[in-house]
């Protein structure tokens, strides 16, 4: 399985695009690169702890020992909230195909679930507060033809995206004098929907250390001046990865479908470039349609697609009441 979350390139920009507070640990014999994230309220820091792309062993015995030792560790201070843990164990990976089945869908509800419930009883976990890892990733195999991809996707998008092919829609890079606009639509949707983004500074050291290390770039398409839809994409060895991205909100433009000719586009010109996967990255577990992603993975599965089911993040909590009142703000927040 592909790992961004441990990867080089994923703890260089933490480090130093975003500068994160960082260090290495030992958890289950391997050595893991963790985040601290830190808030001031009053005289006191808050920190909570978060390792992404953790393998959990079969051993229940030494689990639960490197719980209690990460507790006894970490606990110790009264300021810690807790300790995330993103699971990369993967359930099953299966083709689109697969998915048209309700009976399928039933089935892999009930077998996170089953999942969930072991994790939680067996090692006091708790399905995590604030998501940062997906319970799922979607990713698309580009090797096929053009007449391949467009013959896997469904209806919708493949009209639309024949349609624009042939028309006015352009396709293209994001030059320097654009980064301000590309931005401003960001914060612009950030706004209506409720999420934080990046400070303009770190956007710009983003796009400034990928473009620099030929690591990533930013593309969108567009209409004369109009900016429809746009994408920032991370190169990492034979994979682009989908790591941000955005339609216009305008009344006039707003069309969640531009996308489906951005990503096809990209699609074009990552199989030219030696690439030979893109990765989406964020993706709703299957059989949960109340979960916030839902809307985003019905888009993201109108295309060809491999989808991989992983156990997700899961907290080990330090403070109880700390980890209660983190959870209603976050809620809180989320449901504005």
């Amino acid at each position: 399985m592909y790992n961004l979350y441990q990867s080089q390139l994923r703890q260089d920009i933490q480090t130093q695009v975003y500068q994160k507070e960082h260090f290495t640990i030992k958890l289950f014999d391997k050595e893991y690169f963790a985040i601290q994230k830190s808030k001031k309220v009053g005289p006191f820091v808050l920190k909570r702890y978060q390792i992404m792309w953790v393998t959990l062993p079969d051993n229940e015995k030494l689990v639960q020992e490197e719980l209690k030792r990460l507790k006894s560790i970490y606990g110790k201070d009264r300021t810690n909230i807790s300790f995330q843990l993103g699971m990369n164990n993967e359930i099953i990976s299966f083709e689109n195909v697969s998915h048209r089945s309700k009976d399928f869908t039933q089935d892999m509800k009930q077998m996170r679930l089953n999942i969930r419930s072991y994790i939680t009883k067996t090692y006091g976990l708790r399905v995590t507060v604030r998501e940062n890892m997906p319970q799922c990733d979607i990713i698309y195999d580009i090797s096929k033809s053009d007449e391949q991809l467009l013959w896997e996707m469904n209806s919708w998008a493949k009209e639309r995206i024949k349609k624009w092919m042939k028309k006015w829609v352009k396709f293209e890079r994001v030059t320097t004098d654009q980064y301000e606009q590309f931005y401003g639509y960001w914060k612009e949707i950030a706004w209506e929907k409720g999420f934080n983004i990046i400070p303009y500074n770190q956007f710009t050291k983003l796009v400034d250390y990928i473009k620099q290390n030929k690591k990533g770039d930013l593309f969108i398409t567009r209409i004369d001046e109009h900016i429809l839809a746009w994408s920032v994409c991370l190169f990492d060895d034979h994979r682009i990865v989908y790591y941000q991205w955005f339609a216009n909100r305008d009344k006039k433009l707003r069309n969640i479908w531009w996308h489906a000719y951005l990503k096809f586009e990209i699609m074009r010109r990552a199989r030219e470039n030696g690439f030979t996967y893109v990765d989406m990255m964020w993706g709703a577990p299957t059989g949960f349609p109340e979960h916030p992603l839902a809307w985003v993975t019905k888009f993201k599965e109108s295309l060809w697609w491999i989808k991989i089911e992983e156990y997700g993040s899961y907290d080990l909590v330090l403070n109880p009441l700390l980890y209660k009142a983190f959870g209603r703000y976050t809620n809180l927040k989320h449901s504005k």
